[in-house]
């Protein structure tokens, strides 16, 4: 290896897009018809970008959540979203979207010492190609959907995580990106009764730009999710 080839800064990660769209469709299609049981009261749809890179931060009360995002999304923009997880949930979603993390709880959980330290080990680098990847995803003009709250919160807001928000300045930075955030606030009227309404409520993007640091960026975010989902 020459000089000059190790004076070169290393390759970016190829990626192929995980998500295979014909199968995003039918879980669209099918999410449609379970919704039924809820009415849907969308608003501010116009936000809804329809190219380019977003990140979509909505409010998590329920696992039906991403139900009603998919149908959203792709009612009102035509676009499919890539989804941040947990880890532990099924492996067949990725191929509707999901992207994997380890969250610093999951390894925590470990009561076994070794068995911890090696978990910690698969987390970084899963988590590192995760990185990468939603990096690649932005770059080519998708929507990466994550819940700021890390779990579900039915009574309340919870507090938010900032990890994927300093990965996104540091996209941008790095990348010369600009990449709009979506605050969404969801309101259920009821998590029983049929028909009970689902209040879907799309806010104006915020960009990074607009504000001094993280801090005050995740400031502005909780206020508007905690107004827009009814807990203001």
């Amino acid at each position: 290896m020459s000089a000059e080839s190790l004076s070169q800064p290393p390759s970016p990660p190829h990626f192929a897009l995980r998500r295979r769209d014909w199968a995003a469709f039918l879980a669209r299609t099918l999410a449609g018809w379970a919704l039924g049981y809820h009415r849907l009261v969308v608003s501010g749809t116009e936000h809804l970008p329809r190219q380019g890179a977003a990140l979509i931060l909505p409010k998590h009360c329920a696992y039906r959540d991403i139900l009603v995002e998919g149908v959203v999304l792709h009612r009102y923009s035509g676009r499919f979203a890539n989804y941040v997880m947990k880890v532990g949930l099924w492996g067949a979603l990725e191929a509707l979207g999901g992207i994997k993390v380890i969250r610093p709880k999951d390894v925590r959980r470990l009561k076994d010492h070794q068995a911890r330290r090696e978990e910690i080990r698969r987390a970084r680098q899963l988590n590192q190609e995760t990185l990468d990847y939603l990096a690649w995803l932005y770059e080519r003009g998708e929507l990466v959907l994550s819940h700021p709250e890390g779990m579900r919160f039915q009574r309340g807001m919870g507090p938010l995580q900032k990890e994927i928000i300093d990965h996104l300045l540091q996209v941008e930075r790095e990348r010369g990106l600009r990449v709009p955030l979506i605050p969404i606030g969801l309101q259920y009227e009821s998590f029983a009764r049929p028909g009970a309404r689902i209040f879907v409520r799309i806010d104006a993007p915020l960009y990074t730009a607009q504000f001094p640091d993280c801090q005050a960026l995740m400031g502005a975010l909780a206020q508007r999710l905690s107004q827009l989902s009814g807990w203001a």
